[in-house]
């Protein structure tokens, strides 16, 4: 948690369903969602949510798992720990002595850790919004990948966003916009003095410049929405951008572990 004097002076909005939410916010801007359109059962992993005006298809992914707690996480980053010892049988205790810090290769190899799950992810959205295009038959490059991380806290947005983007760069070609954005998880900009919400497009270069405008101004029609449902700030239309954007997320006291 943040100690900016007057950081958080009103705390986070109470948690709002994800799904139910985005449901009801591509129907006010004239999207489909997908359930409405194609019912049960149906024969294709389809997505989320159809822009007919772009044309452009979406698959929602609320990521809720804290990745570093699974077996597989943990097995990996000990194996680290071993490596750090065998190379150095002191390293443990200056650490703790604060004589010392971790090596250069070490918070790599800890992100590269993440690389499976994440991954995971993207394949089944890309399956899914290819699967949906199909059905539509929908060429252009115009598949979103809505990636809503509210639970996910072990990685600073910006290295979660850039983990995915460089998966991205030789996989998963239907996706063609990786937006990343929270929705009940607040984050602490670098520079910033205020809680924020991120809406974070990152744009494969198939992409045409009427699509990410698109993305651009689905944003801004989001923070309106959001701002009516909630009915308190969230982030305004100028943090809306494609750069670097350097935050961690905050935990609250009762989050910590």
């Amino acid at each position: 948690m943040t100690t900016t004097p007057g950081f958080w002076d009103i705390g986070p909005h109470d948690p709002i369903d994800v799904e139910a939410t985005w449901q009801g916010f591509v129907r006010s801007v004239s999207g489909q969602v997908i359930e409405d359109l194609v019912p049960h059962p149906r024969t294709f992993e389809n997505a989320d949510f159809l822009f007919p005006s772009v044309p452009a298809v979406a698959e929602l992914k609320e990521i809720k798992t804290e990745f570093e707690k699974s077996d597989a996480f943990v097995k990996g980053y000990l194996s680290l720990v071993q490596r750090l010892v065998d190379e150095d049988p002191d390293w443990g205790r200056r650490i703790w002595a604060g004589e010392g810090d971790y090596p250069n290769w070490f918070s790599g190899e800890v992100i590269r850790l993440f690389r499976p799950p994440i991954s995971r992810v993207l394949k089944k959205a890309n399956r899914q919004i290819k699967e949906t295009k199909e059905y539509f038959n929908i060429v252009d490059s115009t598949g979103v990948l809505i990636f809503v991380n509210d639970g996910f806290t072990a990685l600073e947005p910006h290295l979660v966003r850039a983990l995915a983007c460089s998966l991205l760069a030789n996989s998963y070609s239907s996706i063609d916009c990786f937006l990343y954005i929270t929705v009940n998880r607040y984050v602490e900009v670098h520079g910033g003095d205020v809680p924020k919400l991120l809406w974070l497009p990152t744009f494969s270069d198939r992409v045409s410049a009427s699509m990410s405008e698109f993305i651009n101004d689905l944003g801004r029609r989001w923070y309106e929405f959001l701002e009516k449902k909630i009915g308190q700030f969230t982030v305004p239309t100028e943090e809306i951008k494609a750069g670097p954007v350097l935050s961690r997320a905050i935990v609250l006291p009762d989050e910590k572990r």
